[in-house]
């Protein structure tokens, strides 16, 4: 079921960052390496990773973490986390996040690691237009990696 409101991208307000934290805390640290609140505040202080938050109807649904790569062409999307699953917004969120890479870094080329056992999220890249081209590990298990030309 597609919810009513279109998400919003904005980049996150180090306020926010308490509330990232919290997100990670609920159903998506099954899916997700999470950090303690420390690790994003200073992730969130390198120029070369950006926080988006992700808004609808004036609530913080989720957030998004980028991580533009020196090669200046690539961007790794680290995260995404979506506190209301099954409404839909992951998808378009990802979708946004081409564009924005696109436009706003000036990237080719997007790619993200996703542990091989989350199919939901898996689906949503595949249907997105991500294509895995290889694998990793990590704390014995198997992350996919998948990429995208912007």
């Amino acid at each position: 079921m597609l919810s009513d409101y279109e998400p919003v991208i904005r980049a996150t307000k180090r306020d926010e960052l308490e509330l990232i934290w919290d997100m990670e805390q609920g159903e998506a640290r099954n899916f997700i390496i999470p950090y303690v609140l420390e690790k994003h505040q200073l992730e969130f202080a390198k120029p070369s990773v950006a926080y988006r938050s992700v808004w609808s109807n004036g609530q913080l649904i989720g957030f998004i973490i980028l991580v533009l790569e020196r090669d200046g062409q690539s961007v790794e999307f680290r995260r995404i986390v979506v506190s209301q699953p099954g409404f839909g917004y992951g998808k378009r969120v990802v979708g946004m996040v081409d564009q924005l890479c696109r436009s706003e870094f000036c990237r080719a080329r997007v790619w993200l690691d996703v542990f091989e056992t989350n199919h939901r999220a898996r689906h949503v890249y595949e249907q997105c237009g991500y294509q895995q081209f290889g694998k990793s590990e990590h704390e014995g298990k198997t992350l996919l990696l998948y990429e995208k030309a912007v």
